[in-house]
């Protein structure tokens, strides 16, 4: 399309001068999405900083053996690629019920940090706690415009602005994430993957038994109950296919490009050995020199 010049009649048809139309509205919306993702960024921070409290470290071992189901020790989080690592934090954080009377810790960092927050942080961290991990499955894409997904196991339909770090996704695949949503905007949280074809119908088969498990034990619970009580299960998974599949693409947020090899979603023996990665930051650890290699959208290269 030609490019709409300020004084050219509004492609709206309204008669009124671009910039005194549609152009306003377009800024003021740029406007309003770099300031939420500022405030994600600003959040992000915040949360994850608190997550590395010397009081959640006993929480940790256990947290990181149910996660991992007991293929790896909490010792071995320095030879995990940092993917790896916002993998588990993100279900760690929002997730995961310590041993401060069961509650999660995000839950904890909203009743005792509340005015360290701004109003806008403060609206982005309690959607980011409603929200469940779950498999979607795209339905549609139009690029640089929108995305639709389908929750699978909800059976709810969500639409999310097309951007970069969705670049090169296609219709059908099933993609593995945290969805926020504020207000009528959705977004992914943390960081989110897409399950390799091959094993996308054993996924989904996987997650309904335990589904119907769960159900045996807590009677009529919905799936979103099953979802923030047992989303480490989506990486129980992952750790029994791996190896015989392909490795999934990793989407992080905010990142521009894609690398050019995807990450490997888990870790097995013979991908790493603990000299080849450098440390992290985690949860009641001081670091070494240098810093943090955990991806922070936003704020790390």
């Amino acid at each position: 399309m030609a490019k709409v010049g300020r004084n050219d009649p509004c492609p709206c048809g309204s008669g009124k001068k671009y910039k005194y139309c549609c152009l306003r509205k377009e800024t003021a919306t740029k406007s309003e999405t770099l300031g939420r993702e500022r405030a994600w960024d600003t959040m992000m921070d915040k949360l994850l900083d608190f997550s590395r409290e010397e009081r959640f470290r006993m929480d940790l071992a256990s947290a990181f053996d149910l996660f991992w189901n007991r293929s790896y020790t909490a010792e071995e989080m320095g030879s995990l690629d940092p993917m790896q690592v916002m993998s588990f934090l993100n279900w760690h954080i929002h997730d995961y019920r310590t041993s401060t009377d069961s509650q999660r810790i995000a839950d904890i960092f909203l009743v005792e940090r509340a005015s360290t927050l701004s109003e806008q942080e403060m609206e982005l961290l309690e959607a980011a706690q409603d929200a469940v991990f779950s498999a979607y499955e795209v339905t549609e894409v139009e690029e640089w415009k929108r995305v639709g997904l389908l929750d699978v196991f909800q059976e709810v339909e969500y639409e999310l602005p097309y951007t970069s770090r969705l670049e090169g996704i296609t219709t059908g695949q099933l993609l593995l994430g945290r969805l926020v949503a504020v207000g009528d905007v959705r977004r992914f949280s943390w960081i989110s993957w897409l399950v390799p074809p091959e094993a996308e119908d054993d996924l989904k088969e996987y997650i309904g038994e335990m589904y119907a498990k769960y159900q045996e034990v807590h009677y009529q619970a919905s799936w979103k109950e099953f979802l923030r009580e047992r989303s480490y299960l989506f990486n129980h998974f992952m750790l029994k296919v791996q190896g015989k599949l392909p490795s999934a693409k990793v989407f992080v947020p905010r990142e521009s490009e894609q690398e050019a090899e995807a990450r490997p979603t888990v870790l097995t023996p013979e991908s790493a050995k603990p000299k080849e990665r450098p440390s992290v930051l985690v949860p009641g650890r001081e670091g070494g020199e240098g810093p943090s290699v955990v991806l922070v959208p936003g704020r790390d290269n």
